[in-house]
């Protein structure tokens, strides 16, 4: 059976039992180690459902295990999937509202208090006003403390691009927040 083509549900064909609970283990404990940070990348990238964006991405990674090159590359999988599919998300939420209204406030849920600050609210409006890429860079840069290489495999780009971009956002959030600056 080709391991590229096994769906979630089907049974794994590997070499025994053996394999399959070193699978679990490995995967187990990189989900109990990166499940929050990728649902807050989700969240900090603008997504409405995180915790779902999170959830696909780790069924897209069990799915695609096999085929991964190492296990180190797991990590990377999972961000660039959860990026993915939170472009995704937000250009369906486009569609479908056609007409963009304002976006109505965040709910006060328990994980919106926790990462609540007497600035957060105003960042993420300047965040929410810069363009995609720039928002994502940052988001990348500062907040997973990725570098440019990290965010360059990450968004598929260029780390010229990640240079520039960094830079042009970085301009761009002074401009939108120069209180800020001040102190």
């Amino acid at each position: 059976m080709d391991t590229a083509t096994d769906s979630v549900d089907e049974p794994r064909t590997d070499s025994g039992a053996g394999v399959d609970a070193a699978f679990d283990s490995l995967f187990d404990s990189l989900f109990d180690e990166t499940f929050e940070t990728m649902k807050r990348l989700a969240y900090l990238l603008g997504a409405d459902d995180p915790e779902n964006i999170a959830q696909e991405s780790f069924v897209r990674l069990h799915s695609r295990w096999q085929t991964l090159a190492s296990g180190e590359k797991a990590a990377a999988y999972l961000r660039r999937t959860v990026v993915n599919l939170s472009r995704s998300r937000l250009r369906h939420l486009r569609v479908v509202r056609r007409a963009p209204a304002e976006r109505p406030r965040d709910a006060a849920s328990a994980e919106s208090q926790v990462l609540s600050g007497q600035d957060h609210h105003r960042l993420r409006e300047v965040l929410a006003g810069l363009p995609r890429r720039q928002r994502q860079v940052l988001v990348l840069r500062y907040w997973l403390d990725l570098d440019q290489n990290a965010i360059a495999e990450t968004l598929g780009i260029a780390v010229g691009t990640v240079k520039a971009t960094t830079s042009h956002a970085l301009a761009n959030l002074r401009k939108a927040w120069p209180e800020r600056e001040e102190r």
